[in-house]
C-alpha cells in the first residue's frame, strides 16, 4: 500500500514539474492587445443644405455612420507592431488617396527600441501636426476644425524619437503627405517631419514641422509650422491652443504662391462627474485661396459641445456657428454665415 502511495506521489511531482515551464511560458509570452471605437451622428444645417467646409460632417438632415476602428498591438522584447483599421465614411475621408474601398489601413507601423530613450518607428502613422485626432472618441468636439481639415492627415515613412526626462525629440522622412506609397503620389520626393516636445504634469508643449514637395507630378511645395499647448488648470478646467502656419509655393507659377494660418483655442470644463462642456474658438485665414477657398476668405468658427459620459459611451450634442469674410456658404443665395446642430455618440471597446 505504501509503495502505491509513493508511486502516486512521484507521478504527481513529475506532473507538477513538467507543468511549470508551460505555466511560466503562458505568463511571459506577450499577448496581442485589441481595442476599438465606433461613432455615429445626426446633423441638421439651418440653411437646409450641406454647408460643411470641414472634415467628416458633410451631410444635412441625415443619420450618418462615422467610423468603426479596430486596433491591434503586440510587443515582444524591444520590438512592437501596431495596426489600426478603419471602416466607414470617416476612414474614407482620412485615407482619401487610397481609392474606393470599404475599409482602410489608417495606421500600420513597427517600432524598435534600441534603448528605453531611443526608438525607431517605420510604417504609416497619424500626423504629429495639430491638436485634434482622427478618432472621434479622442476629441471633445465632434466636428473638426479648419486647421485639422486642411493640414496633413498622416505620413508613411520612418522616424526616430529620443526621450529624456520630460523632453522628447523626433525627426523623420516620409513619402508625400497623405500617401501610403510613392506610386499613388506619382512622386518620389520626400517630406521631412520633426517635433520638439515637453510633457509636464499639467502643461504640455509641442513644436512641429512638416516640409516637402510633391514634384514631379505637381510643382507644389508645402511647409507647415505648428504649435500645440495644453494646460490642466485644475481638476475641472483644461485649456488648449493650436497655432499653425503653412507656406505653399509653386516652382513654375508664382501666381498661386500663398499662405494660410489658423489659431484655435480649446476650453473643456467638467462641471460634474459625467458631464463636461467643450468650447472651441477658431480663426482660419485662407485669404490667398491656397487650400480651402478658391477666391480667398477667412472664417471665425464657434463650436459648443456638451459631453455626457457613461462608462465607454459618450453622448455629444453640439451647436456650431461659422462666420466668413466672403459668401462661401449657401442658403438659397450665397452667404457668409452658417450654423448647424448635431447629435453624436461614441463608444470605445
Amino acid at each position: 500500500m505504501k509503495k502505491i502511495i509513493l508511486i502516486k506521489i512521484a507521478y504527481s511531482v513529475v506532473f507538477i514539474m513538467a507543468s511549470i515551464p508551460s505555466i511560466y511560458a503562458q505568463d511571459t509570452i506577450p499577448k496581442t492587445i485589441f481595442a476599438g471605437s465606433a461613432d455615429l451622428y445626426y446633423k441638421y444645417d439651418f440653411a437646409n443644405a450641406d454647408n460643411g467646409k470641414t472634415s467628416f460632417t458633410n451631410s444635412h438632415d441625415s443619420f450618418e455612420l462615422g467610423m468603426a476602428s479596430i486596433e491591434a498591438s503586440h510587443k515582444f522584447g524591444k520590438a512592437a507592431v501596431f495596426a489600426d483599421l478603419g471602416f466607414g465614411n470617416r476612414a474614407a475621408q482620412f485615407s482619401y488617396n487610397d481609392g474606393n474601398t470599404t475599409f482602410f489601413i489608417k495606421q500600420l507601423n513597427v517600432t524598435y527600441e534600441f534603448t528605453p530613450k531611443f526608438k525607431i518607428i517605420a510604417g504609416s502613422f497619424a500626423t504629429h501636426i495639430g491638436y485634434e485626432l482622427v478618432d472621434a472618441v479622442d476629441n471633445k468636439n465632434y466636428s473638426m476644425s479648419y486647421a485639422f481639415s486642411y493640414g496633413p492627415f498622416f505620413n508613411t515613412g520612418v522616424k526616430a524619437q529620443y526621450t529624456v526626462g520630460k523632453m522628447s525629440y523626433m525627426i523623420g522622412i516620409t513619402n508625400a503627405t497623405d500617401f501610403k506609397t510613392a506610386a499613388e503620389a506619382g512622386s518620389k520626393q520626400k517630406t521631412f517631419i520633426g517635433q520638439i516636445a515637453y510633457a509636464g504634469a499639467k502643461t504640455s508643449l509641442y513644436f512641429n514641422l512638416s516640409s516637402g514637395s510633391s514634384n514631379p507630378s505637381s510643382s507644389l511645395n508645402k511647409t507647415q509650422f505648428d504649435f500645440v499647448a495644453t494646460n490642466k488648470v485644475n481638476t475641472k478646467l483644461t485649456l488648449g491652443f493650436n497655432g499653425t502656419y503653412s507656406l505653399v509655393s509653386d516652382d513654375f507659377d508664382s501666381s498661386i504662391d500663398g499662405e494660410w494660418f489658423a489659431a484655435v483655442g480649446y476650453l473643456n470644463y467638467a462641471f460634474q462627474k459625467k458631464w463636461s462642456l467643450a468650447y472651441r474658438l477658431e480663426y482660419f485665414d485662407d485669404k490667398d485661396g491656397v487650400v480651402a477657398f478658391a477666391g480667398g476668405a477667412n472664417v471665425i468658427g464657434n463650436t459648443l459641445s456638451l459631453n455626457f459620459k457613461e462608462g465607454n459611451f459618450t453622448f455629444i450634442p453640439e451647436i456650431r456657428v461659422d462666420s466668413a469674410s466672403e459668401d462661401i456658404f449657401t442658403s438659397g443665395t450665397p452667404t457668409g454665415l452658417n450654423s448647424y446642430v448635431l447629435v453624436a455618440t461614441t463608444y470605445t471597446f
